[in-house]
């Protein structure tokens, strides 16, 4: 991860983006406009969890991906379902994960079935 904080990071985008404004952020994120703000006048360095999420989602990112600079590098934004998932796997504990991974391969091999095996050769 970056040593930026998230209200550095947050500044970048908004720099790099000349269509993006504090207050269309803020309103994509569902989020008041002196939150915004706050951030990006230093007060608040790193907001809370779900407000930073909210942020990103609203930047077509992930968190992680903000945070540790790839949304900044360039990296394609995510499609909604890409992102709606990985935002999912961020809220889960490791065994739902292992649930959900598990629950995932099953569809995957449903849908797919494997090759017929051969049979041993003698």
């Amino acid at each position: 991860m970056s040593d930026r904080t998230f209200a550095q990071h947050l500044k970048s985008a908004i720099d790099r983006d000349p269509n993006l404004t504090e207050a269309g952020l803020a309103t994509k994120a569902g989020l008041s406009n002196s939150v915004v703000r706050k951030l990006l006048k230093g007060t608040t360095q790193n907001p809370r969890v779900d407000t930073a999420i909210k942020l990103c989602e609203a930047l077509g990112t992930t968190l992680e991906d903000f945070m540790s600079g790839a949304f900044e590098s360039g990296q394609d934004k995510l499609d909604t379902e890409e992102q709606r998932i990985r935002n999912l796997l961020s809220q889960l504990s490791i065994e739902e994960r292992r649930l959900l991974l598990t629950y995932g391969e099953g569809l995957r091999d449903a849908s797919h079935p494997a090759l017929p095996k051969s049979a041993p050769e003698e």
